[in-house]
């Protein structure tokens, strides 16, 4: 039976999900984890949360999913060595470099692919499996039918969310809160900018970007069938009595194997919807009705709810989750009792007391079973008294229930003790080892377009170190990518950022037409790229979509044949030159930065047909910033910030030891991007009618 995983943001929150039905939560610590907002939990009350979910036989898995700084790994560790210590049963992790430490200094510590790893693909759980991962958090924008193939081909475990909010951008691809607020999602402090009004170029205004919340309740037998491996449901910044009513749901769905009645839909809808719900991309069907804005009601329709479900975790509420065995033992010199859970905790407890005979009312199996029976305020219970109760009582004697409970409560509090113990653990020490390679000077400029005709005579005169052009593009244009190999300009592949397991196949074409070519580098854009790019031979550069902070991450994936790398364009300069870097690096320097990536299409909304031929779509926010929505590979969108990169006037990103400058062309015309080349290689002015941005490297994220 799959695990149901509840959200816990604070120790009340523990005991709201576990009293409830939840057989494992997740729970932030720290400052590492992607709801840093949340009250999250000190070292004492963590302790205290594992312990309380040991002891019930409740998993803890500690979200450990932003990505680090290289002068926070050594905090980092410190915090993984704790958690370790204290007994969690995973961390949830996103950075590739923190993954690598823990697998390394940690060694016994199960690691879960977050979802902001963007896994989505037999070949990404794959990867994360290689790494080290035991289970991976699949996208939310995964089908059923990609859900059962991973589940079934990848052999690691999968973990679904089935309930809670969706974002419109694939989870640690979106950098638009970042980008234009400096609140980054990727170190956990998202501002939900999806959440606003735009206006399309037509003039029609709304929430395109606006979701509705996930409801997959009527799937949990058919995933069940699949074998995944645990339900997710999303919350963490949610109130303990919105975790209780989600989770009671869900657990009697999941221990019924039924779809929900009609009551429960409607009191899943009153808790929390943002105009009802959706079952998302599951069945594959990607509509308007996916859309929606959150839901006011009355507290008075909801009130009845909080308070029946808060009165279910009220502290000192015990639901009975632990079944145990006991064996009562009397005899005229005393009684012995002996508890076990089954799990090598088995605990004896005796009474050395003489037990007298009986004057009148002798004491009987019954009455000794209605006082062991007697759990409640416990964890425990006893399933079946005629084969879980073991007694040995001789004819005649008196036992005084006070001493029968008694016995009952030592041995019971003994085993809540030990089931609560942590387990013992490798740590090897941990020494940061910052600075391992000497910043390198900078080298040139490499070139990102989205069409070859971007490509001027200006970029013949002075080639830049490489060009990366869209995968679908070069395979489109064989002759004239021969061509340009000829004529000395070093093409290489970008891999779209997001394709799926049906889409493959025509991605494996496309790259053996383009190898074909003479095409010999490709830029992967997340880790279920790298497998498939090794397989077919190609130098392998890594792309932003890695979010690659801190140099841990560079040795990982040049473990994983990585030569080149393009770095954070979330850092400021200094964290730049912080970072160790055992490789190639790139820093992006000029272009429109990508906000998010969508999978449902967001020109298509504009009108109700695809209209990509049409022109540039463009959204336009509350305050005049006009943003660019580009096709992209499969039918999905990339959303572009309003005002573009600019550093050519500027020399300080020249020392943070990042060997190339990528210059990301997109909606620029071929004059402009010569324009934009020039600028960077000869030193050129130009100029910008909307203006520009320096992007975050001076101003940084929180």
């Amino acid at each position: 039976m799959p695990e149901l995983l509840a959200p816990a943001g604070s120790f009340e929150g523990v005991r709201a999900a576990v009293q409830s039905g939840a057989n494992a939560v997740y729970l932030g610590f720290g400052t590492f984890n992607a709801r840093r907002g949340a009250k999250n939990f000190s070292r004492e009350e963590m302790a205290e949360a594992i312990a309380y979910c040991r002891t019930r036989g409740v998993k803890t898995n500690v979200t450990f999913n932003i990505v680090a700084l290289d002068r926070e790994l050594s905090e980092a560790m410190e915090d993984v060595r704790f958690l370790s210590e204290a007994g969690a049963d995973a961390l949830i992790v996103q950075d590739l470099g923190l993954a690598r430490l823990i697998r390394e200094h940690a060694p016994d510590l199960p690691l879960h692919a977050s979802t902001q790893m963007t896994i989505h693909t037999l070949d990404g759980a794959l990867q994360a499996k290689e790494l080290g991962f035991s289970r991976v958090v699949l996208s939310r924008e995964c089908t059923l039918d990609e859900i059962e193939k991973i589940t079934r081909e990848a052999g690691v475990e999968t973990e679904v969310f089935v309930h809670g909010a969706l974002c419109m951008c694939y989870s640690g691809q979106c950098y638009m809160s970042s980008v234009i607020g400096q609140r980054s999602g990727n170190r956990g402090l998202c501002a939900q900018p999806c959440r606003l009004p735009y206006t399309y170029d037509s003039g029609k205004k709304g929430y395109p970007l606006s979701l509705k919340d996930l409801c997959a309740a009527k799937w949990i037998p058919t995933l069940t069938r699949m074998g995944v491996s645990s339900f997710k449901i999303e919350g963490r910044m949610k109130r303990p009595e919105y975790s209780a009513i989600v989770t009671k749901i869900y657990a009697d769905l999941l221990r019924e194997q039924r779809g929900p009645t009609k009551e429960e839909n409607e009191v899943l809808r009153k808790v929390f919807s943002r105009d009802g719900f959706t079952d998302g991309y599951l069945t594959g069907k990607v509509d308007d009705k996916m859309f929606g804005t959150k839901t006011d009601l009355p507290m008075s329709e909801v009130k009845s709810l909080y308070e029946e479900a808060a009165h279910r975790f009220a502290e000192g509420k015990e639901a009975p989750l632990v079944p145990v065995t006991m064996s009562c033992t009397v005899t005229p010199d005393g009684i012995s009792l002996g508890v076990s859970d089954g799990e090598e905790h088995d605990v004896g407890t005796a009474d050395h007391e003489p037990v007298e005979q009986a004057k009148n009312r002798p004491t009987t199996r019954d009455m000794l079973v209605k006082n062991l029976v007697k759990t409640g305020g416990t964890p425990f219970y006893v399933a079946d008294p005629d084969d879980d109760l073991i007694i040995n009582l001789p004819d005649g004697l008196m036992v005084p229930a006070s001493r029968i409970n008694a016995l009952r409560r030592t041995a019971l509090n003994t085993v809540a003790m030990l089931r609560g113990l942590p387990p013992k653990r490798t740590w090897k020490p941990f020494q940061t080892s910052h600075n391992r390679h000497k910043n390198a000077a900078f080298e040139g400029y490499t070139l990102e377009i989205r069409k070859l005709s971007q490509l001027t005579p200006a970029m013949q005169a002075h080639k830049p170190q490489t060009v990366y052009v869209p995968l679908a593009e070069l395979a489109g244009e064989p002759d004239t990518v021969r061509s340009l190999l000829s004529e000395g300009m070093p093409l290489a592949v970008h891999m779209p950022r997001i394709y799926t397991d049906a889409e493959q196949p025509e991605i494996e074409r496309m790259l053996d037409v383009v190898r074909d070519c003479g095409v010999q580098t490709a830029c992967a854009m997340n880790v279920g790229q790298l497998p498939l790019l090794r397989r077919k031979g190609f130098i392998v550069h890594g792309g932003f979509g890695l979010n690659v902070c801190n140099g841990a991450a560079l040795d990982a994936l040049a473990e994983l044949g990585v030569v080149r790398q393009t770095l954070s364009f979330e850092l400021r300069t200094a964290q730049l030159r912080d970072i160790d870097k055992p490789i190639q690096t790139e820093m992006v320097v000029y272009g429109h930065l990508p906000l998010m990536i969508f999978e449902n299409c967001a020109i298509r909304r504009k009108t109700g047909k695809c209209s990509c031929k049409q022109g540039i779509t463009t959204l336009t926010d509350r305050t005049g910033q006009r943003f660019a929505l580009l096709p992209e590979f499969g039918c999905r969108n990339t959303l572009l910030n309003s005002k573009p990169l600019y550093l050519a006037d500027k020399d300080d990103w020249k020392k943070v030891g990042a060997q190339l400058g990528r210059i990301c062309l997109t909606t620029e015309s071929p004059e402009r991007a010569g324009e934009i080349w020039q600028a960077y290689t000869e030193g050129r002015e130009v100029t910008f009618a909307d203006g520009f941005t320096r992007g975050l490297y001076g101003r940084g994220v929180e």
